[in-house]
């Protein structure tokens, strides 16, 4: 079983809000993103803070990001932990905010995860940029992630240097195959 769960906890400032519910393209980012999540995984998952989050999103199992975990990192604990309840041994995360995300994401991922056995997770990175919201996650790092959120720390790229996560490198000359839209501005160009 592949899943794949959208994170769209944040609170978006720089977009004004309501980042899953911007459009892109005619259709709004988190629609995007859950197609994205449908080519890649046979079960899908929203994870957010609030469920007004979803509004207006299609129908899919919604989860609540960790309450005492800020970031992307409450996404995924709870997507981590939604995994572990459908036995599945790995759960990829994306962003709400890439609409672009290559076709191969899952593919790829899961390849170095299977070369890299002692590796919890699996990473994306284009031109010298990590794109740590783009993983697939053993289901094992669940409990490493708990204990690094405890220590009070939040960075998912500190988390997953610590799990000595395995890095997949894409080729992206043009900048838009892992293109983050966090603006108004960038919804514009």
């Amino acid at each position: 079983m592949r899943v794949c769960v959208v994170l769209a906890g944040g609170a978006g400032r720089r977009m004004g809000g309501d980042k899953p519910q911007r459009l892109y393209q005619a259709r709004p980012l988190g629609e995007h993103a859950l197609s994205l999540a449908a080519s890649f995984a046979d079960r899908i998952a929203l994870s957010v803070r609030e469920r007004r989050q979803a509004d207006g999103l299609p129908p899919v199992e919604l989860l609540f990001d960790h309450p005492d975990i800020e970031g992307p990192l409450a996404g995924a604990a709870s997507s981590l932990a939604h995994g572990a309840r459908l036995g599945a041994a790995h759960v990829l995360t994306i962003p709400c905010d890439a609409p672009h995300l290559p076709a191969d994401l899952y593919l790829r991922l899961e390849e170095a995860l299977g070369r890299a056995p002692e590796a919890l997770a699996a990473s994306a990175a284009s031109r010298r940029q990590e794109h740590p919201t783009c993983t697939l996650w053993r289901i094992e790092a669940l409990e490493s992630l708990v204990c690094y959120a405890q220590s009070g720390r939040r960075s998912l790229r500190g988390l997953l240097a610590e799990l000595k996560a395995h890095q997949v490198l894409w080729a992206d000359p043009s900048g838009e195959v892992f293109l983050n839209l966090n603006t108004p501005e960038d919804l514009a160009r």
